[in-house]
């Protein structure tokens, strides 16, 4: 049967667990306020029986591991959450800051500005031969392309700033994806993988900071080494205690992730966070709205040189001469015959009318627009008459009427004239410019409502919580001060028996 002895043991070991435990808890509350500090438990366990005769008798308790309150699905759930948080809001931020560009009060705004030039031509329409009149188009026309380069330049501001934040958050996912490959390191090297409790917390707290900045996908081995990919699968950024670097070049900065002596191009595969986010702004839905002031302009830059050098306006004694094109500027090509396909867009081949085989290179025409010199130094030159006559005003109606005409924008690119009028076509870009931002605000907004549920969520199960570790240190501090009391007891009875046996043998 168990000696006084070994029950002194058993009485230690209650101590010992209890002290543990306590410091555990400890531990617990020390880090209340630490962000991403996961909960955690000492696992106490029976130790091994000793047989007495026919009979087995327990020999105490130990604390077998001091185990993390994690779900690592849920912390999954959470990374994946807080990238596509990310990325909405950077995606938002970037749309909110052209919008205004694209905004029309009635004073200023593309819409407004068009329709004063139209308006223009038409009011010239009633007095042809009014030099005033034909000042006030001249004036039109340049305060509608001053409306439009302001808008481009805009955008392309925009654009220069998503490329500054791409070389900025380079440097600092290579930071972070150093740190996680060091803590990688760390926990596989410990004799069990699974329970360097804080460094498993420091690491994802890390990985959520890189999820701000990048899309992932994570998953762990059984040296419990959390891999790290792009969400495309691309490229892998940390695998066990190697971090993959990213690097940036050219002046429109390209994303690549550098293995070995191997460079893997990844700026196209990069979808959330906020490189992701910069990425798209930058590469895809910015220059989609410059296409579109690009094509709306040299449509309708191209219209109006059509009719416009389709008839005469005067010189300055008065004499008829031909019309000469209203806007010039590169990408404008005026050697061409007028001709309904645009052909003074300037052409892969300007010997052929525009197609899609041979589509007008729009690209950046708004900014290279102006309204003729010539015709600026003498605004009679705006063509009015079909035939010189005086008094004819047919030229100046037709241009007047490319406002409302339909089939007066190339949105295909192909040369052709397939949407229209002009006013439609800008108020269905501004009014996509606001859609889009509208999406992304409220997709933003339910990524970060879910982001916090998951949040609340991993508190619950994961975080400490004062109340229940207060109640769990008074349990531990009773067990502690009843194993005092059962040593204590064994030691009297231990003292008083050796007492005895000292009589016995005096």
């Amino acid at each position: 049967m168990p000696n006084l002895t070994s029950s002194l043991g058993v009485g230690l070991s209650g101590i010992q667990a209890s002290q543990e435990a306590m410091s555990v808890i400890g531990h617990n509350i020390a880090n209340v306020n630490t962000p991403g500090y996961t909960q955690q438990a000492a696992v106490l366990t029976t130790n091994p029986s000793q047989n007495f005769s026919n009979l087995q008798f327990g020999s105490g308790v130990n604390v077998k591991a001091v185990q993390s309150l994690r779900n690592q699905f849920l912390n999954l759930q959470l990374t994946q959450s807080i990238a596509g948080q990310s990325g909405s809001e950077t995606r938002y931020k970037g749309i909110q800051a052209v919008a205004p560009a694209f905004a029309d009060d009635g004073t200023t705004g593309l819409n407004t500005q068009m329709d004063g030039f139209f308006r223009s031509l038409k009011t010239l329409a009633g007095n042809p031969e009014s030099t005033s009149l034909a000042e006030n188009v001249v004036g039109s026309a340049q305060t509608m392309l001053t409306e439009f380069q302001s808008t481009y330049q805009t955008v392309t501001g925009q654009m220069h700033v998503a490329n500054q934040e791409v070389a900025a958050l380079v440097p600092q996912i290579n930071t972070l994806t150093t740190q996680i490959a060091s803590l990688n390191y760390q926990i596989s090297n410990q004799v069990d993988p699974s329970h360097d409790n804080d460094a498993i917390d420091q690491r994802q707290a890390l990985t959520d900071q890189l999820a701000k900045l990048v899309g992932i996908q994570t998953s762990t081995d059984s040296a419990n080494n959390l891999q790290i990919t792009l969400d495309s699968g691309a490229a892998t950024l940390v695998s066990g205690g190697s971090a993959y670097q990213m690097t940036t070049s050219g002046n429109n900065l390209q994303v690549a992730v550098t293995s070995g002596n191997v460079s893997t191009d990844v700026t196209g595969l990069i979808t959330g966070g906020e490189l992701g986010a910069n990425l798209d702004l930058r590469d895809r839905m910015l220059p989609g709205y410059l296409t579109q002031l690009d094509q709306v302009a040299g449509s309708l830059a191209n219209q109006v040189n059509t009719v416009s050098m389709s008839g005469y306006g005067t010189d300055a004694s008065g004499k008829p001469v031909k019309g000469v094109p209203m806007f010039t500027g590169t990408g404008i090509d005026n050697s061409n015959p007028p001709d309904a396909n645009f052909g003074h867009v300037n052409l892969k081949d300007n010997s052929q009318p525009a197609s899609a085989s041979n589509p007008p290179n729009y690209h950046g025409i708004v900014n290279s627009l102006t309204v003729n010199p010539d015709m600026v130094a003498a605004p009679n030159l705006v063509a009015t008459s079909c035939d010189g006559n005086s008094g004819d005003n047919s030229t100046i109606l037709k241009m007047a009427g490319l406002g409302v005409a339909a089939g007066t924008v190339d949105t295909k690119g192909d040369g052709v004239g397939d949407s229209g009028p002009f006013s439609s076509v800008v108020t269905a870009m501004v009014n996509a410019v606001g859609t889009q931002a509208q999406q992304y605000n409220a997709t933003a907004t339910n990524q970060e409502n879910l982001t916090s549920a998951l949040q609340t969520q991993k508190t619950s199960e994961s975080g400490v919580d004062l109340d229940q570790e207060a109640a769990q240190l008074l349990s531990f501090q009773q067990a502690y001060q009843a194993s005092a009391q059962f040593i204590s007891t064994i030691s009297q009875l231990t003292n008083q028996l050796m007492t005895t046996m000292t009589s016995a043998m005096g």
